[in-house]
């Protein structure tokens, strides 16, 4: 999983730089930006502070540096370094794409390896680049949606697709709402622990449960729990501390994959020791769990 992938593309990023993500339909990392296909239309700025929360908090992070930056020009001594840092401030408030126009976006991206297409949508700032209105515009992007979602890691065939659902939506609302992300990645960790078949009526009882078998599994879930709760009754739920959380149980659900090797592994064992010792009794391997303990 790539933390900084995700990191970069959950603010506002130039539309001309925009990174190559994981194409939905062959898991590769070719799907590129039609820059081309970007259609825009205009949206009120305090429409946007309304009902965009990343929006909303690029502004208030951005206003919140030049704020401090005039604040030291201004307990600054002499008269040069005032001047220069005055300036400084009016052109990056002129510059700033959250203070700049304000634009809701459509576009098409496309995968160079499977040639297939998935569509794209959220928020589009302009800004000058330069204090004259003869400038060159430029233009950063924020998408918020994909149609089909885009995986943030990718989920074995293994894993049951009870989890999986839930962990697709998960992704897909990571990002324009990060709370309702974590509340969803939650759900995905109930249904985790319910087909692990322990016992409890809620989450934190359930994960107490599992460490009788799986420990290490319920030490990580115990910490993404906290997480899911604060995007189910809060509202503080930060990209990067999700991004984390994702990797976490991506870590989780590999033990679909262990499963299976040791399924796959256990017919073999059988097939050979049949083979080379017909006249023993073939000896079990030891369960999955057991080895897990040894550790």
């Amino acid at each position: 999983m790539d933390i900084e992938l995700w990191k970069r593309i959950s603010g506002f990023i130039d539309l001309d730089s925009y990174p190559e993500l994981p194409c939905p339909h062959c898991n590769q990392y070719s799907l590129k930006l039609s820059k081309e296909s970007v259609q825009s239309r205009p949206v009120n700025k305090e429409h946007l502070l309304i009902t965009s929360r990343k929006y909303r908090f690029e502004k208030e992070r951005k206003q919140a540096l030049i704020d401090k930056s005039r604040e030291v020009s201004n307990k600054s001594e002499g008269l040069l370094i005032p001047l220069l840092l005055t300036f400084t401030n009016a052109y990056a408030e002129a510059v700033e794409p959250t203070n700049g126009n304000t634009f809701i976006f459509n576009s098409f991206f496309e995968c160079a390896n499977c040639q297939q297409n998935i569509s794209a949508s959220g928020m589009l700032l302009e800004h000058q680049t330069g204090m004259s209105q003869s400038s060159s515009k430029a233009r950063q992007i924020k998408v918020e949606h994909f149609s089909p979602s885009i995986f943030i890691f990718p989920i074995s065939e293994n894993v049951p697709k009870h989890i999986a659902e839930e962990l697709l939506d998960a992704f897909k609302h990571f990002h324009f709402d990060p709370p309702s992300s974590a509340s969803k990645l939650r759900r995905a960790i109930e249904n985790f622990c319910k087909d692990m078949q322990v016992e409890g009526n809620n989450l934190g009882r359930m994960i107490k449960s599992l460490e009788k078998t799986h420990p290490e599994e319920a030490k990580y879930l115990d910490a993404l729990r906290q997480i899911g709760n604060e995007g189910t009754h809060g509202s503080d739920v930060a990209e990067l501390d999700l991004l984390y959380a994702f990797q976490v149980f991506q870590f989780v659900l590999e033990l679909y994959d262990r499963n299976a090797r040791y399924n796959e592994l256990t017919h073999v064992y059988d097939k050979l020791a049949k083979k080379y010792e017909k006249k023993k009794q073939p000896q079990q391997l030891p369960k999955l769990e057991q080895l897990d303990n040894t550790k």
